[in-house]
């Protein structure tokens, strides 16, 4: 039985095969799994059911398949970003992390290095150590051996599924009675350095495109994926171009791993690739059918690799293929597939790109978060977080902020009045809510959507302000929870083992109220959320500009560039244009992002007074801003962060290393954006790439012009700026005025000159009607 599910635009397969033979081979094994745990034996089935044509016994695949390999991941990698501090009578923490779906672990191994209080009794305490609820070790832990421990453990690979939790618990006591459950002295450190050491050997998996992405990309593995693609000698841009939605697609399934595609042209890799081949090409033998083909070839040198095969006799066809993999994937089936003919999907509205939430409504967190991860208990529970992202241009000048309307719910403790739920966005506080009687109660509806048996819970309803200037791209709200244990006295003290906290899903985020409209160039939000161009989900008012003949590293950037395009909006760039200099005009009324190298882009001539950086004898040259816009600079960028106006100008010659992104208003039409990628050598495109995906380097690519380097990024503001988007007329009067209140000063002056003066003739006139008359 096979159930196929299309999620947000990327088709995610989703399999429970039970098939024949693996039934017949379980039979076979039935002894081993007999020496199992029952809830481990349940366990090693689901997982074996979940995987393509498994082996039921591991040690069949090291004699059949390719040579095993060995990886480690240290706890840091797989999520613990400080020490894993245990605490109290029942410390616990957990490290999830999982096996790609074309492997089995043969042998596992665990080196742990921690240190512990002193003052624990060897008789009474000890740590666990559990994989996926399983005691794999039970450490002693004796009072003269409290610092710099070291241990190695060895864990059992049948007890390994698709998805696993490796487990810590410390049973820690410090006196024989009248214990204080929470006492200082009931600690135990784990070092973030301690390493989960694998075996694998891979699995057969069949040449079936059902089974895409496999092996591709496998939602398993938290590793960067990389991913090759490979061309004829002279790819068509209307090859390149499929390419591109192809590697849109798997940088949204990549998601926060990131994708690369290392471009080869007429040569094969050593391992997984996917290969385009466009008429009568052909690349180490291999060649396509007829029409628009997609299917799956075994590698010609290598038997445990395989090639994804995109073939058509023109573009069209080519494009055809590539939309049938992202929009069709759950449908294909078999080693290849012709197809004849597609539909396009409607063109994206602006601002509905899928893994962006709805700003003409409120947003329900059962929207963003499953309703089990809104969830959390223990006395020193986790933090409940809530990822989201929203378009960087909403307009929230002098507002209070985000409307947060927060249900949440709570164990209540009595004589509790320090407990507190803290809410943060992006790591910065924003509000604690006290856990008392205080606080408006949920009622009605409200109480319908909770559990029957929640009636120990105090229910509260808060609406928050979340601070305008913190949200933007990519966010984060978290809510920790913290419990205030009440000291009863001697003997008296005990650790409750029932504290929950939850937050509702009904809870919402509203952005409804915002206007679109916003400055530009800024490449914070380009590197962060791919800002202008991912307005359009599918990229319609998008156009890339490549050289006449790209090479390999250019077209590297290219993919690379739809690949985090795909992961901004979990949606393929179906509508993207894909041209070269000498077409730039065809594409006037679209965005622009121009890639080139060296002399290798025409544009960067033709474009060379609107570009902040400038070429002038072999000299680099930063352009220098004029008077006027060193005047006005400090009221246009008055809320952003940059790198001031260079005193001088930069100047660099020799070397010819330098990587740099630029932003400028299209010179072919106002208001209209582009983004330049280039490097004196193509090679060097690369580093742009890292700056973006570097979390940490990200924070410096800001303004209208960067210097990638691996040493140390630099940016600067240089170019004018200009706005998109649009204001209703008394706000957008306010917004210009507050700028530039000489200027509201003096529309004050005149306005009132002109009201006296015509107040002034028309007493005049009035004096004289009354002269005349008496006369």
């Amino acid at each position: 039985m096979e159930e196929m599910k299309i999620d947000g635009g990327f088709g995610v397969l989703r399999r429970r095969c039970l098939r024949p033979v693996l039934v017949t081979l379980a039979l076979l094994v039935v002894s081993v799994f007999s020496t199992l745990p029952s809830e481990a034996k349940s366990r090693k089935a689901t997982a074996s059911a979940e995987r393509p044509s498994a082996p039921a016994d591991p040690a069949s695949v090291v004699g059949a398949g390719p040579k095993q390999r060995v990886v480690s991941f240290t706890f840091k990698q797989l999520g613990a970003v400080t020490p894993i501090r245990l605490r109290g009578v029942e410390g616990a923490a957990s490290l999830p992390f999982s096996i790609r779906s074309d492997e089995v672990v043969t042998a596992a191994k665990l080196k742990l290095g921690y240190s512990y209080s002193p003052s624990l009794l060897a008789e009474l305490s000890h740590l666990n150590v559990m994989l996926n609820g399983e005691v794999s070790s039970v450490i002693a832990l004796p009072r003269e051996k409290g610092l710099a421990n070291t241990r190695e453990i060895d864990l059992d690979p049948r007890l390994f599924t698709d998805y696993n939790k490796l487990q810590f618990r410390l049973i820690g006591h410090y006196t024989y009675k009248c214990e204080d459950p929470l006492h200082t002295s009931l600690w135990l450190e784990l070092s973030n350095l301690g390493q989960l050491e694998l075996t694998l050997a891979p699995l057969a998996l069949a040449n079936d495109l059902k089974y895409l992405p496999l092996p591709f990309f496998d939602r398993r593995d938290n590793a960067t994926l990389k991913l090759p693609f490979v061309f004829g000698a002279a790819p068509s841009f209307g090859t390149l171009r499929a390419a591109g939605v192809l590697a849109s697609w798997f940088g949204g399934l990549a998601s926060y791993r990131g994708a690369r595609f290392p471009t080869l042209l007429n040569t094969l890799p050593e391992g997984n690739a996917v290969v385009f081949l466009q008429g009568g090409e052909k690349i180490s033998g291999l060649h396509g059918a007829a029409g628009a083909t997609v299917s799956i070839e075994p590698h010609p040198t290598n038997p445990g690799a395989k090639l994804l095969l995109i073939t058509g006799d023109n573009d069209e066809e080519m494009m055809r293929a590539a939309r049938s993999i992202v929009l069709g994937n759950g449908i294909l089936g078999g080693q290849r597939v012709t197809v004849t003919q597609d539909v396009e999907p409607p063109v994206r509205k602006p601002y509905d790109a899928p893994a962006w939430v709805p700003t003409d409504r409120p947003v329900r967190f059962a929207e963003l978060v499953p309703q089990e991860e809104l969830q959390v208990q223990g006395f020193f529970p986790d933090v409940i977080r809530v990822n989201f992202r929203v378009t960087p241009d909403l307009f929230t000048w002098r507002s209070p902020g985000v409307p947060l309307e927060l249900k949440y719910r709570f164990t209540a403790l009595p004589f509790n009045k320090s407990s507190s739920l803290n809410v943060n966005i992006n790591g910065d506080f924003v509000r604690a809510l006290a856990l008392d009687e205080s606080g408006k109660k949920l009622e009605g509806k409200d109480l319908l959507r909770l559990p029957l048996l929640d009636k120990n819970l105090a229910l509260r309803e808060d609406v928050l302000f979340v601070p305008p200037y913190q949200v933007g791209g990519r966010n984060q709200l978290q809510f920790h929870y913290y419990f205030e244990l009440v000291k009863e006295g001697e003997c008296r003290d005990s650790l409750p083992d029932n504290l929950q906290g939850a937050i509702n899903p009904e809870s919402t985020l509203d952005f409804s109220g915002f206007p679109h409209y916003s400055a530009l160039p800024d490449l914070a939000t380009f590197s962060r959320i791919g800002f202008p161009f991912t307005r359009l989900a599918d990229l319609s008012e998008t156009a890339v500009v490549l050289p006449e003949q790209p090479n390999a590293d250019e077209i590297g950037a290219y993919l690379v560039l739809m690949g985090r395009m795909g992961e901004a909006t979990a949606y393929p760039v179906l509508r993207h244009a894909l041209v070269s200099a000498a077409e730039v005009e065809k594409v006037a009324n679209r965005d622009l992002l121009v890639i080139g190298s060296a002399q290798d882009q025409s544009l960067m001539t033709k474009w060379a007074d609107q570009l902040p950086l400038l070429q002038v004898d072999g000299e680099h040259r930063l352009r220098e801003p004029d008077i006027f816009r060193r005047a006005v600079y400090r009221w246009e960028e008055e809320d952003v962060q940059l790198t001031p106006f260079p005193e001088g100008s930069l100047k660099l010659k020799g070397g010819g290393d330098l990587a740099s992104l630029m932003a400028f208003e299209s010179p072919l039409l106002s208001r209209r954006s582009v983004v330049l990628l280039y490097a004196d050598k193509s090679a060097d495109l690369a580093k742009i790439a890292d700056a973006m995906f570097d979390s940490e380097r990200v924070k410096n690519v800001q303004g209208d012009f960067v210097v990638a380097d691996e040493k140390g990024d630099s940016h600067a503001k240089v170019g004018k700026t200009y706005y998109v988007g649009s204001l209703p007329l008394t706000l957008h009067l306010r917004w210009i005025f507050s700028k530039h209140p000489l200027l509201a000063s003096l529309l004050g002056i005149l306005i009132a000159v002109l009201l006296a003066t015509i107040a002034y003739r028309t007493l005049r006139r009035i004096a004289a009607q009354r002269l005349g008359k008496k006369a």
